[in-house]
């Protein structure tokens, strides 16, 4: 399988992915519930706007139609003062002292009259009685201002305001209107400094969160087994730490906080416009069925399509991040156009992918727009219709006008969310997956530890293994090292010698037989002491961003700078550093200068040397060296090797003859064993290579390809 080619990975329910992804969410839960409380204010003022405008129309500006009643004696002026259908300040024009009243078919006290502004060419009359519908009503008048409103068979006496009178009127709407708009200038500022100490917090415990998921996601990384990585290129893991995690920091900052804004909104809203009007809400309400297929059946295309997108993502990082890193060999083959073919492939199925998505928002996100816009069209017909047959106020309609825009904005917003939340639920697989890998390679809960110093004998008994099930590399390996020896393995390429290395290092475990340090079975041991006790210098040594002194101390912050020196100086490689440009401070790795091939062969001699291990691993240490570094090693390798168990694999058999033991291997067996002079007397294979590798290096003719 081409590891590249990133499987679909397995169903997880979205209830369960929510419950994994919110538990990263519980230690900033009071963060979080002062946001939540942020949210519920902010609603609060988004729903009251609309409010604040409708009174200030249908009681302010249209306040002067409003029903009115007034007192005939000083006993029926008692009773109307305390009476809770009355409202707003009293009016003296005359003899009368005029109030606002509720609309109310319960009979008013005796002495208490009916009155109501209406207006008429231009003027205003005060009329003796309540009036249906001032539109569809006859007025007459005589020369002295006074005259009959008729409406229903019914004739009302009337007399035209003055201007005076007009304006006594009209005071109370002007203070109103006055303090409806301070209390809206305030509504929209509190909303304001809600909506900025909401984000605060939320981009502030966004970031925290994604923190800790990062933390949490490396951590596992650094646990998790070699097999894990040889199945896993780096841009895929890459792709899940970085992009998958920076959608899930859209689900925690924008999200999961304003979506409950959004529902409050919704449910705010709703409740309103039911309180307003029964039958003008049920009809605004009409589009929500539409809605809710619409959802329905967008949701899985959507999950599906940024799914597929991730997976097409990770593929193309991956691909990316290889070749990068072997743009060197990509270039010494003229492989440019064949990788860039393939590139281009990759790149442009990411392209569809995401296209794809782009589309199915494109029309999503619209088909919200136009609903909201079908419900408003429903209402202004509807609402329009009943401000003509008197049945609501203009101020009514108004609000649900607004409160339908306010509706469907949150809808739309949550159209929106909709398509991040399947974002980050698709990415939300892809980390669970992550998360919950299990390392094979661990300590047990009753590992054993060795008594220090460790003696550094080990033993492989029947060992099989295999990468990958029944596919062996190692077959039946059986052999002892006693402490303080030194023991080579030798043969052609593919012969099992590193897969011996990784066991011994416990990068792996053997499928059948064991491995033994000190008596002890290496997977009863505590895994920290097992890879503390055994340095190994590997064949290509990685470089760390940071100067000479970190990158051979590593993890052993108790060497100090002095001793590093030292080290370098017992084992003969201080020249090396003293000449780079700023000594033993000079900066390596993607932030400094690139080490040759042999200095870093140097600087993982020095790295070994200062951790002190009890078992010394070489694996192919000089094969990428000149003669003199291989030289220079070679003396360093006796210094450090001493008292020290120690395990080489080599090609160049001059490195190994003064090993105490030498393993041919061949096809995951072990061929031959004994000491250089032994197998050399024996014959055979060790001896076949040994004279065909000093046959080279005696005449010039044939090269050898013999491993």
């Amino acid at each position: 399988m081409n590891i590249h080619e990133e499987s679909r990975i397995k169903s997880i329910s979205d209830s369960m992915l929510w419950k994994k992804m919110l538990a990263f969410a519980v230690p900033y839960w009071k963060s979080i519930s002062v946001s939540f409380l942020f949210a519920l204010l902010i609603a609060v003022t988004a729903i009251l706007q609309p409010l604040i405008v409708k009174s200030a129309i249908d009681d302010r500006i249209k306040g002067i139609t409003k029903p009115m009643v007034y007192a005939e004696d000083a006993g029926a002026e008692k009773q109307l003062e305390k009476d809770d259908r009355v409202y707003g300040k009293p009016v003296a024009i005359g003899d009368r002292i005029y109030y606002r009243a509720k609309q109310d078919e319960a009979s008013w006290p005796q002495g208490v009259m009916k009155a109501q502004i209406v207006p008429h060419d231009g003027h205003y009359d005060v009329v003796d009685g309540w009036v249906e519908d001032s539109e569809n009503v006859t007025i007459t008048h005589a020369e002295n201002g006074s005259g009959q409103l008729a409406e229903n068979n019914e004739a009302l006496e009337l007399r035209q305001l003055a201007p005076d009178e007009l304006k006594a009127f009209r005071k109370q709407d002007i203070s109103g209107l006055i303090i409806l708009g301070a209390l809206f200038l305030v509504n929209v500022v509190l909303a304001g400094l809600f909506t900025y100490w909401q984000s605060l917090i939320l981009q502030n415990t966004g970031q925290k969160i994604i923190y800790d998921m990062r933390s949490r996601m490396f951590e596992k990384l650094a646990k998790l087994q070699t097999s894990y990585y040889d199945r896993n290129p780096v841009g895929r893991l890459v792709t899940r730490v970085a992009y998958d995690v920076e959608a899930m920091n859209q689900l925690y900052s924008q999200v999961i906080v304003n979506l409950a804004k959004e529902l409050l909104l919704l449910v705010g809203i709703a409740g309103i416009m039911l309180f307003l009007n029964v039958k003008l809400a049920l009809v605004s309400f009409t589009v929500i069925p539409l809605l809710l297929v619409c959802t329905i059946y967008f949701k899985g295309i959507i999950r599906d399509a940024q799914q597929k997108a991730r997976i097409l993502l990770s593929r193309l990082n991956s691909f990316l991040a290889e070749s990068l890193s072997g743009m060197g060999i990509i270039q010494m083959f003229t492989r440019e156009s064949k990788q860039l073919e393939q590139f281009d492939k990759l790149n442009n199925a990411y392209y569809e992918a995401g296209m794809k998505g782009t589309t199915n928002n494109s029309i999503f996100n619209p088909l919200i727009g136009f609903l909201g816009n079908l419900a408003l069209a429903v209402v202004v017909w509807y609402g329009g219709h009943s401000i003509l047959a008197s049945g609501v106020t203009f101020g009514i309609v108004f609000a649900f006008t607004s409160y339908i825009r306010q509706f469907f904005q949150p809808l739309t917003a949550l159209s929106d969310r909709f398509t991040q939340i399947q974002t980050a639920l698709a990415s939300a697989e892809r980390i669970v997956e992550l998360l919950e890998e299990k390392p094979t390679i661990t300590s047990r809960s009753d590992a054993h530890k060795l008594s220090e110093p460790l003696q550094g004998a080990l033993e492989f008994k029947h060992v099989w293994f295999a990468y990958e099930a029944e596919h062996w590399v190692l077959r039946d390996i059986s052999f002892s090292v006693n402490p303080g020896e030194t023991i080579a393995f030798v043969g052609a390429t593919g012969a099992g010698k590193s897969s011996i290395i990784g066991l011994v290092n416990r990068f792996y475990d053997v499928q059948q037989g064991s491995v033994r340090l000190d008596g002890k079975e290496l997977r009863e041991l505590d895994l920290k002491q097992v890879r503390t006790s055994i340095g190994v210098i590997q064949q290509e040594p990685f470089v760390f961003s940071g100067n000479v002194y970190d990158n051979i101390r590593m993890n052993k912050g108790d060497v100090s700078d002095e001793e590093i020196r030292m080290a370098a100086k017992a084992l003969r490689m201080e020249d090396f550093i003293e000449r780079l440009p700023n000594g033993y401070d000079t900066m390596l790795g993607e932030q400094g200068i690139k080490l040759s091939s042999g200095q870093q062969q140097l600087l993982a001699f020095l790295r070994v040397y200062v951790s002190n291990p009890h078992v010394l691993v070489l694996d192919e240490a000089t094969a990428h060296v000149d003669t003199e570094t291989e030289q220079t090693l070679q003396k360093g390798l006796l210094q450090l090797s001493k008292g020290r168990t120690t395990l080489i694999v080599a090609h160049r058999l001059s490195t190994i003859r003064h090993a105490d033991k030498i393993i041919v291997m061949h096809k995951g067996s072990i061929q031959q064993m004994g000491s250089h002079d032994e197998l050399m007397a024996a014959g055979g294979a060790y001896r076949k290579l040994y004279e065909l590798q000093n046959g080279a290096a005696a005449a010039p003719a044939p090269i050898s390809t013999a491993q």
